[in-house]
C-alpha cells in the first residue's frame, strides 16, 4: 500500500498528545497512531508532540521525536513546553516499543536514520542545549529497555536556545548538515567515523543567511538547499523568528564543507503577505526527463 506518515505535534486544539498519522496515496487519513491501549497509555503518560519522523523500512522500525506543544507558542502562555523524548515504533504493527529520553536535551525537533549504519543509528537534534544526539534503536539500556541515546556533538554557542535545529544526512552516511535558526548558521559535520566526528564549518563565521530552517542535500551531493524562514506567527504568538525569505543553493565542496553562492529571493518574487514569500520547506525535483520527474 502506498501512502504517507505525517507527524501531528498536537491535537485539533493544539494540546498534547499529538499523533502519528497515516494516509493513503490521496492524502486521506486512514489511521491515527497509536491505537492500542498500551500505546495510548504511553502517550498520555508524558508529553507526546511528535515533529521529527524517520523510517527504517529494512529493519522495521520508526523513530519520532517530541518537540513542543503547539498551543504553548500562542499568547497568553507561561512558556513554550518542549519535550526531551523520542518514541521507537514497530513499523509493522504501528505500536510504540519504548520511549527514549535525552537527559537535558529539551526540544527534540528532528531525527533521521544514518544511511548504511549497521546498527540503524539515527541522529536527533535538541534545540535548547544545541546538541546532536545519536540514537541506537536496537541497543538496550541498564533496565533492559530497547533504545539508547548518547550525546554525539555539541554545536556550540550559536546553537544554544536556537528554537529550531533541522538536519539532513548524505545518502552515504558520511556527512550531516544542521540549520541553526536563531544562530543564523548552517553547521557541517563529517560523521564517517562516529567516534571521531569532525566539524567542517567555522562556528565563528558570519554566514550570509538569516533564520535558516529546512535543509536538503541535492541528489548529486554537490549542493545544499536551505530555506530562510521558520515561524512568524504575528501578535498572537511568542514565536516570530527572523528570516531572509530566501532559498539558498549552497555549494558542497569536495571535503563536505560549504560555500555560499546563489540564492532565490522569494520576497523579490512574492509580496510579504503571500505564503510564497515564506519558504518553510522544499522538495528537489529532477526534470531531466520531463515525462518522468523524480523528487527528493
Amino acid at each position: 500500500m502506498i501512502g504517507f506518515f505525517i507527524t501531528y505535534m498536537g491535537s485539533a486544539v493544539g494540546t498534547s498528545p499529538g499523533r502519528l498519522v497515516e494516509t493513503d496515496a490521496g492524502g486521506h487519513i486512514i489511521h491515527e497512531w497509536p491505537e492500542d491501549v498500551p500505546g495510548i497509555l504511553n502517550i498520555l503518560g508524558g508529553q507526546f508532540s511528535p515533529h521529527g519522523l524517520t523510517v527504517d523500512w529494512d529493519r522495521n522500525i520508526i523513530l519520532t521525536s517530541d518537540f513542543v506543544i503547539p498551543i504553548t507558542i500562542l499568547k497568553p502562555t507561561l512558556g513554550i513546553q518542549k519535550a526531551n523524548t523520542l518514541r521507537l515504533w514497530d513499523l509493522q504493527t504501528r505500536t510504540i516499543i519504548s520511549t527514549i529520553t535525552l537527559p537535558g536535551g529539551t526540544g527534540v525537533q528532528d531525527v533521521k536514520f544514518i544511511p548504511g549504519n549497521p546498527e540503524s543509528a539515527a541522529l536527533a537534534t535538541a534545540v535548547d542545549p544545541g546538541e546532536v544526539w545519536i540514537i541506537y534503536p536496537f541497543r538496550k539500556n541498564q533496565d533492559g529497555t530497547q533504545g539508547v541515546a548518547e550525546l554525539l556533538y555539541d554545536l556550540g554557542d550559536k546553537a544554544k536556545n536556537s528554537l529550531a535545529i533541522y538536519s539532513d544526512i548524505s545518502d552515504d552516511g558520511k556527512l550531516a548538515y544542521f540549520t541553526i535558526t536563531l544562530g543564523n548558521h548552517v553547521a557541517a559535520l563529517d560523521i564517517s567515523d562516529l567516534n571521531n566526528v569532525k566539524r567542517l564549518d567555522d562556528p565563528n563565521e558570519t554566514q550570509p543567511i538569516i533564520g535558516p530552517h529546512y535543509v536538503k542535500i541535492s541528489p548529486d551531493k554537490k549542493n545544499l538547499l536551505v530555506t530562510g524562514y521558520f515561524v512568524q506567527a504575528g501578535d498572537i504568538s511568542v514565536v516570530n523568528t527572523p528570516g531572509d525569505y530566501k532559498g539558498h543553493w549552497i555549494d558542497i565542496l569536495p571535503d563536505g564543507s560549504l560555500s555560499f553562492n546563489r540564492t532565490i529571493d522569494f520576497e523579490a518574487i512574492f509580496t510579504r503577505d503571500r505564503g510564497g514569500a515564506r519558504p518553510h520547506s522544499s522538495v528537489i525535483y529532477d526534470l531531466t526527463d520531463p515525462e518522468n520527474p523524480k523528487y527528493y
